[in-house]
């Protein structure tokens, strides 16, 4: 990335001499891609750098402006925990334009998944997750690079956190969020936590430092989803929120404080509880 940062004018110059040349932004991207040998995340960057967004993010554009989708595509977010949650975060960054996406699951879909988890179909019943998570990801934006680890997350090594921005905590256990909560502690890296269970859910940002889980769960081991289960609008519905702090959180819109945001979809309740 250095390179590509003391190059960036040179770069841009020849993005907007393809764009003179071919008439349309997306050719005179593959055209630099191909030349230059860069990422093509970093090509779109470029134009969106430039004021010109290539068509895929021409309706993010009022929402994350220009240097909000250059910031997004020079990101880089690990998504632990790849089912009813973190499919549904990894679809949505995905097409908001997220860099590079890191994806941690040890598991294959099974039958369990098929009423909540996006990327779970008949078809891919005994697959890896990370597997069918990266093709999808590839189906909907090529620009975007994903990257995985076939591991739980108690088991990766402080390398696997080189350069991410934030951690979205989609995990389906208490002690693997905890051990996230002291990773992201120990590295000074945000987290996106995300919990649901039948008709309620939560989402919070903690902050590294901030012990947040430890006071939302307390000695607990065990979720409510154990007994409530998770229907199929839960997760996509928090998922939501998660994607849409972190997107806060990473364009510098989100202040620092520690609360936790409760969601009863059954009632139509919602209580922000500072902790």
């Amino acid at each position: 990335m250095a390179k590509i940062s003391e190059n960036e004018d040179y770069l841009c110059q020849l993005l907007e001499q393809q764009l003179e040349i071919t008439g349309e932004m997306e050719k005179a991207i593959e055209v630099l891609v191909a030349e230059q040998g860069i990422p093509k995340r970093i090509a779109e960057s470029l134009a969106c750098g430039l004021q010109i967004f290539p068509k895929r993010y021409e309706l993010n554009a009022g929402t994350f402006g220009s240097a909000g989708q250059k910031k997004l595509l020079r990101s880089k977010v690990m998504v632990a925990g790849l089912g009813g949650l973190g499919g549904h975060v990894v679809e949505q960054l995905t097409r908001c334009g997220l860099g590079i996406l890191v994806g941690v699951d040890a598991d294959l879909f099974d039958e369990t998944n098929l009423n909540r988890q996006l990327y779970s179909d008949l078809n891919t019943i005994g697959l890896r997750k990370t597997e069918i998570t990266k093709r999808r990801v590839e189906e909907i934006n090529d620009a975007v690079e994903f990257h995985s680890f076939v591991l739980r997350v108690e088991d990766l090594e402080d390398e696997a956190y080189d350069g991410v921005d934030l951690i979205f905590d989609c995990l389906d256990t208490i002690p693997s969020r905890l051990h996230l909560q002291e990773v992201g502690g120990r590295l000074s890296i945000p987290l996106i936590h995300g919990a649901i269970g039948g008709w309620y859910g939560q989402v919070a940002i903690v902050w590294p430092g901030s012990k947040l889980l430890s006071n939302i769960y307390g000695r607990r081991q065990e979720g409510i989803e154990k007994v409530l289960g998770n229907p199929p609008f839960t997760p996509a519905f928090i998922a939501t929120l998660m994607v849409s702090e972190g997107i806060k959180l990473l364009l510098g819109k989100k202040e620092r404080e520690n609360t936790v945001l409760f969601a009863d979809l059954l009632n139509n309740q919602w209580h922000c509880v500072s902790l």
